[in-house]
């Protein structure tokens, strides 16, 4: 098949989110099954990507475009994207493409692509990656573009993906029908957590100062307030006080005694650094939490590979890309409610918790003081990313997707 993706943003901008990774991964795979894969992207990041070309760029086999954003300030202020020449080149080129495969829906790439695709009849998907509804930021322009092109983009496309089933609602919310709908989850590459690919354990602490028998917490994402960082901090003050007094914490045949807890906070700022630190310093915590910035690949897989425990407290969270990172690590989760995949990792791979610092840290606490049950959604979370949340699995759903619409 020829395939075109439609992202405003793509790799090597990892620092700007799942979107990035998951289309990276996706299209990537796609193009070792044998399709001819091309992403129509802008220049954006947190500065605008230096390129020694940019267009036909190969990124692990996928033909890669990036058009250049007139104004790299209108993106990041009010995530309007200004790629001036995307909309000749795509008419130019759209006739070439089986099927389009549109990542994100508020943009005007999307807009101008769902706009030529109706015109020649060439097919797309959506894949709104949990931003289906217009919340949580800039919601009045998000529906004052709803008005204008969001329900059109929305309702024009042959099939829109679901994460699932609560982004399935999201969609159903917008008048989508219900049998244009698919729930695709989101996956890792299994060949990197392969352990012959994985870093030593160990690297981590040692670069970090963390003693072996210190316990230590993770999270791993953009530091943004959405995030629920700050209710993590003051979860995080209340564990630690209790973990240094607790009689419970001492040896037994479930945990090892540790005299201390230490919170590892990892990705590039988006925004909430500045506040994280100043919670830090109130809780007086500067000694116990270590804000290392973003890291990637090998350097990532280490921060994962010595966590005992991958935290994402969220206030809003559609998939946790990184929390299946974590689990082909071997490592439990301990997830807020409002986390869309909290349902099947509630008491199988760890532990959901309504958004209150007290209960985070009772959970956090059930977990972590449970050696044997830790092990035991460690090993739960590895078969699951095994049997379905890897993108060899996804893709071959996708690719499905793909076919039935083509046969119509």
């Amino acid at each position: 098949m020829n395939i075109l993706h439609v992202v405003p943003t793509f790799y090597p901008c990892l620092a700007a989110g799942g979107v990035v990774n998951a289309v990276y991964e996706l299209s990537k795979k796609q193009a070792q099954h044998g399709h001819n894969v091309v992403v129509f992207t802008t220049d954006s990041c947190d500065k605008r990507i230096r390129l020694k070309k940019r267009y036909d760029v190969d990124i692990d086999g996928v033909k890669t475009y990036y058009f250049r954003n007139l104004s790299n300030s209108l993106k990041s202020s009010f995530l309007i994207d200004t790629p001036y020449s995307f909309p000749f080149k795509l008419r130019k080129k759209i006739k070439k493409y089986d099927i389009i495969h549109i990542h994100e829906h508020r943009h005007s790439l999307a807009i101008a692509t769902s706009y030529y695709a109706h015109k020649f009849n060439i097919p797309y998907v959506l894949q709104a990656h949990g931003s289906v509804l217009p919340f949580f930021q800039k919601e009045k322009l998000k529906e004052i573009f709803d008005k204008l092109w969001g329900f059109k983009i929305l309702h024009n496309a042959k099939k829109v993906l679901a994460l699932t089933e609560v982004e399935k609602q999201q969609y159903l919310k917008m008048r989508v029908k219900e049998e244009n709908i698919e729930i695709v989850p989101l996956g890792i590459n299994l060949e990197e957590y392969d352990k012959n690919n994985l870093p030593k354990k160990g690297i981590f602490r040692k670069k970090y100062n963390i003693k072996d028998d210190e316990k230590l917490l993770l999270f791993l994402g953009r530091l943004n307030k959405i995030k629920g960082l700050g209710l993590l901090i003051k979860s995080f003050s209340i564990l630690n006080d209790d973990f240094k007094t607790s009689e419970n914490i001492k040896d037994s045949e479930n945990i090892k005694a540790s005299k201390n807890i230490k919170l590892a906070i990892v990705g590039p700022d988006n925004g909430f650094l500045k506040e994280l630190k100043t919670l830090i310093e109130k809780y007086d915590l500067k000694k116990n939490v270590i804000i290392t910035g973003p890291l990637y690949e090998n350097n990532k897989k280490e921060a994962l590979l010595d966590c005992d425990i991958f935290i994402m407290p969220s206030k809003y969270e559609s998939f946790t890309t990184s929390g299946l990172e974590a689990m082909a690590c071997g490592k439990p989760l301990v997830l807020t409610e409002n986390n869309h995949i909290s349902d099947w990792v509630d008491s199988v791979t760890g532990f959901t918790s309504e958004y209150d610092e007290i209960k985070l840290a009772t959970s956090i606490k059930s977990l972590i003081t449970d050696e044997k049950l830790m092990n035991e959604f460690g090993k739960n979370g590895k078969n699951l990313i095994k049997e379905r949340y890897n993108w060899d699995s996804i893709e071959s759903q996708i690719k499905t997707i793909y076919e039935n619409i083509l046969k119509k």
